[in-house]
Order: C-alpha cells, then sequence, then structure tokens
C-alpha cells in the first residue's frame, strides 16, 4: 500500500518525468527559505524520516519493498549524521518509530505531511495559488508545536519525505519491447524534500524539493547513494 502521507499525485509525476526525460539528471526542482542564517550551536531534530523504496511492477502498480525501505531509511539517518558533522549545528536524531508510542508526536507528523502537501500544491503550482497566501510564503505547524521542542531539547525539527521506485524485471523488459516499436515506459524515479520547523513559533522556516530522474542519480540502499541525496537535499539548509 502506498504512503498516505505522501503526495500520490508525485508518485505519478515521477513516473512520468521518466518517460520524458532526455538525459539523466539530478537537481533541485525549489526550495524556499525564511532565514539567513541560523543561530550557532542550534538543535535540529531530525524526525524518523518518512522513506519509501517501491518496485514498480510490469503493470506499473509501485509495490512497497519493506526490507529496502527499513535500509534505506538507516542508511538516509547516517548520511545525515556525516553531512552535519562538524557544522556549527547540532543534528539530534529521533528514536526510530518513537511516534508509535507518543500520540503527539505521531499527530504533529501527520500535520507536517498535510501541510507539506499543501505547500507542493499551492505555492509552487501558479494555477492553484491560495488568495490568502499571495505569493508569501508563510505556512505554520502552529505554534503548539513548541511542546516537542521542551520534550525532546530541540529548537528546529527536520522533516524529510522520500520516495524511491524501481522497476522490477518484468517492467524493464517492457519498456524495452516498447522502446524497439517508439514507445517510453518508464521504469522507476525518485522524489523528495525536507523542511525545517522552527519549534519555538511552529514556522516552516526553510523548504525543498528535488526530483530524480535517474534511478542511479542515488540508491538510499548503499552508503554512498544515500550520502549524495542527502546533499541534494539538505546543502542547502540553513546551518548545514
Amino acid at each position: 500500500m502506498m504512503s498516505q502521507r505522501f503526495p500520490r499525485s508525485r508518485l505519478l509525476i515521477t513516473i512520468v518525468l521518466i518517460a520524458t526525460a532526455g538525459c539523466a539528471t539530478t537537481q533541485p526542482v525549489k526550495q524556499v527559505t525564511g532565514l539567513d542564517s541560523i543561530e550557532p550551536e542550534a538543535r535540529i531534530l531530525l524526525m524518523t524520516p518518512d522513506i519509501k523504496v517501491y518496485t514498480l511492477t510490469a503493470g506499473g502498480v509501485p509495490e512497497l519493498n519493506p526490507d529496502n525501505t527499513r535500509l534505506a531509511r538507516a542508511n538516509f539517518v547516517e548520511a545525515a549524521q556525516r553531512h552535519t558533522k562538524g557544522k556549527r549545528t547540532h543534528l539530534k536524531v529521533m528514536e526510530a518509530d518513537l511516534s508509535t508510542r507518543d500520540p503527539e508526536l505521531a499527530r504533529y507528523e501527520r500535520l507536517h505531511g498535510a501541510v507539506a502537501q499543501a505547500i507542493d500544491q499551492h505555492y509552487y503550482n501558479e494555477a492553484w495559488k491560495l488568495p490568502s497566501k499571495g505569493s508569501s510564503f508563510d505556512w505554520s505547524l502552529g505554534p503548539g508545536v513548541a511542546t516537542l521542542g521542551e520534550r525532546y531539547q530541540a529548537d528546529y525539527a527536520l522533516f524529510v519525505t522520500y520516495v524511491d521506485m524501481s522497476g522490477s524485471g518484468g517492467r524493464w523488459a517492457l519498456s524495452i519491447a516498447a522502446a524497439l516499436v517508439g514507445v517510453a515506459i518508464p521504469t522507476g524515479g525518485q522524489f523528495g524534500y525536507a523542511s525545517l520547523v522552527d519549534l519555538r513559533t511552529g514556522r516552516i522556516v526553510w523548504f525543498n524539493e528535488s526530483f530524480a530522474t535517474d534511478v542511479g542519480a542515488g540508491d538510499l540502499k548503499t552508503p554512498s547513494g544515500a550520502d549524495a541525496i542527502v546533499k541534494n537535499l539538505l546543502d542547502a539548509m540553513p546551518g548545514a
């Protein structure tokens, strides 16, 4: 079953990108920041990353791969720790799946998922701009999130969502056969975003989206691939 916290439309867009891409690219799509800088010694809490690894079947149906998902999530966390080592901020990693035991934490993870999807749909898409927001980047989880900052002794929360899809053997065979008659069949792709939330105010102060139209551009199942993806997502984060 697909993660309900990840926009289904983005799964489809990722697939379409593979079909239309003329060459392999890995690049940030958009980045928005409400911070010029971040205070020295700031404490950033990395929430349990919402990472999913799917296999795209011959029929084009994404099937979740639990083992690869667990491996990808662990590699991402380790890569994030390497990426921020020696920086002026302090990265604290949330205990894995703590949200299953902390209802308030789970509530804010769901809330962030909904807000991030709204940013994706209504801030970046001119046709769906919200009149109440205008062109300003004004998104928040609400001041109540300050309780998480107090509980986990953090100034900011870093949320990450990432989806990786790679084609099955049957999907690749179909793609090759289709290519012989001039038809492009997508075989996978990646999409993700990261956001930084000020736990004192609830405001989302930085947001970054990233596409990868080549599955080999960064493989979360390997440490080096995870390093590449973390760099792509987090390099421009204030304090990183």
